[in-house]
């Protein structure tokens, strides 16, 4: 079905171009592997037919080592590049896999990214949305895990900083905790990170006190099966946006996956699509008050292909300012559980 949202007062009906990239790897594949490129085959049609006329499609190239360097140890290509040379195979238990062509698939999902941020800065405002595959919040400064070759997501924040942005932010939506953002800046003042997850599910990581020296800085929230869409909500107002109003920082970056949505196989989040739909309003109305409109999302899980077509036409909705996207879904179940002790832990932990 057709949804039409009815909740205005945040985008006003404003048009904004979005700039982004598609970067779907169809070579990248392993059979019956819930990371695979029928993901993305629904959004292809968005090439030449756009959902919405403000999105503008971006030229990429694959990143260059020196790229990937401001993040990964030299040992992660070299390991890449020798397991991809041995043709299809898992290479580690999450199960995670390589194909020969994976290397140009990873360095293509990091160009791909880059090549929105670097276009946010070289505006010196904009919105973007890299939607790229292999995902990458798994991967760590040394080594590749949790179907995530190289850190996208990483990689773009680290090149941020070094053309000279004082502060940035990653906010982690995924369903599963990107340790690999966290450890690839787990000291590093110029980079804050809020995750929010579910716990107990891979990897395993992402307590609420893990991280007890970047108090303020890395904020991890762990979340119960069936939270739904009014924790995030209360999160949002209680946590994410005085957190980032407190830190200043010059860019937004969304870690944006979408297998927190009810009818993903490998969580039980239970967000439905109309959630997405308004914190990515809220979100990029927070760029605009405090990062200078700077703001992009770079794909990371979802393994429903319907809803993931579905959560990422909502949020690019959102970015355009439309308010008309497509929701198979629906509603989505309840009741949702409590959270509101474990925010107010976190706000006192934070100091928010």
């Amino acid at each position: 079905m057709r949804y039409t949202h009815t909740c205005v007062e945040i985008m006003n009906g404003n048009k904004h171009r979005v700039f982004c990239t598609f970067h779907d790897a169809p070579a990248h594949r392993f059979s019956g592997h819930p990371e695979s490129p029928q993901r993305l085959e629904a959004l292809r049609d968005w090439l030449e037919n756009l959902p919405y006329p403000e999105i503008e499609w971006l030229d990429e190239a694959q990143a260059s080592e020196a790229d990937v360097m401001l993040v990964h140890e030299p040992q992660v290509l070299a390991f890449l590049r020798e397991e991809s040379a041995r043709g299809a195979h898992q290479f580690e238990s999450a199960p995670s896999y390589v194909t020969q062509e994976s290397v140009e698939a990873a360095l293509g999902a990091v160009g791909a990214t880059l090549a929105v941020s670097r276009r946010i800065m070289a505006e010196g405002s904009g919105r973007g949305f890299a939607i790229v595959r292999p995902p990458g919040h798994h991967a760590e400064p040394d080594r590749s895990m949790g179907f995530c070759l190289l850190n996208n997501t990483a990689i773009a924040a680290a090149d941020a900083v070094a053309s000279g942005m004082e502060r940035v932010a990653i906010i982690d939506i995924d369903a599963h905790h990107g340790n690999g953002i966290e450890s690839a800046f787990w000291q590093t003042p110029q980079v804050g990170y809020l995750s929010i997850h579910e716990e107990g599910i891979y990897p395993g990581s992402g307590q609420i006190g893990s991280a007890p020296h970047a108090t303020g800085r890395i904020i991890n929230i762990p979340l119960p099966s069936f939270s739904g869409n009014l924790a995030y909500q209360q999160i949002f107002d209680q946590i994410i946006a005085p957190w980032v109003k407190s830190f200043k920082p010059e860019m937004i970056f969304v870690d944006a996956g979408y297998d927190a949505h009810f009818s993903d196989p490998l969580t039980t989040l239970t967000l439905n699509t109309d959630a997405y739909y308004t914190l990515t309003s809220e979100l990029v109305a927070l760029a605009e008050e405090v990062s200078g409109g700077r703001i992009m999302f770079v794909l990371e899980g979802g393994y429903d292909p319907v809803a993931l077509k579905d959560n990422i036409q909502a949020c690019l909705a959102a970015m355009c300012g439309h308010e008309d996207y497509s929701d198979h879904y629906g509603k989505g179940p309840g009741p949702h559980r409590d959270v509101s002790k474990r925010i107010e832990d976190i706000k006192i932990r934070h100091h928010l």
